[in-house]
């Protein structure tokens, strides 16, 4: 199974990179399934102003973030909290798609903060933008407060109390995308 992780921000000096850096060392770690990170600074897309299957003129780089979206089996979105949301690159790269391109798809969230909380608002925002586009929203959220006391910069975890976190939600994560996955690919198998 592959999945890819959203990295949210496009901001500079951005914190929440760190966790997503993280989840794909740790998925990649295990062995059992791969992971990628799709960085929304790194294709910085306009704002959207029509769908990639309409667009006359589609922004650099687009295509090829739709074709690894497709291909992937399962997503993990990383945001920051920005005034009680999720970013609005994330939105915006996501309004570039079609829903069938998440549709059918478990779908995590992680939140970040520099605070206490972790920003379990935009984790809850991003669960119904999940929602929104067909996917299976996982109940259960990583939401990572003093993100710099828990990541460094290269998404290498600091504060080993915080894996019980990370492997909580991976757990559920990967048996959830698991399920869903192996149910698609026996459907398939009967056609």
């Amino acid at each position: 199974m592959h999945i890819s992780i959203l990295s949210g921000s496009t901001r500079l000096n951005r914190q929440s990179h760190r966790v997503a850096l993280a989840l794909e060392k740790i998925i990649n770690g295990q062995g059992i399934h791969t992971a990628g990170v799709l960085d929304l600074a790194r294709y910085d897309f306009p704002m959207m102003e029509e769908v990639l299957h309409r667009h006359p003129n589609p922004p650099a780089g687009l295509a090829d973030f739709a074709e690894e979206v497709r291909h992937s089996d399962a997503f993990i979105f990383v945001s920051p909290e920005y005034n009680g949301s999720y970013t609005a690159g994330l939105k915006n790269a996501i309004d570039y798609l079609k829903e069938r391109e998440f549709a059918g798809k478990v779908i995590g969230v992680a939140s970040v903060t520099a605070g206490m909380l972790g920003g379990i608002r935009a984790a809850l925002a991003m669960q119904q933008l999940v929602l929104g586009i067909a996917g299976y929203a996982l109940p259960q959220m990583l939401t990572v407060g003093q993100v710099s006391q828990r990541f460094d910069a290269d998404g290498n975890v600091l504060d080993p109390l915080f894996e019980k976190n990370i492997d909580n939600f991976l757990g559920h994560f990967c048996w959830l995308a698991e399920a869903v996955t192996e149910k698609k690919m026996a459907e398939v198998a009967v056609l």
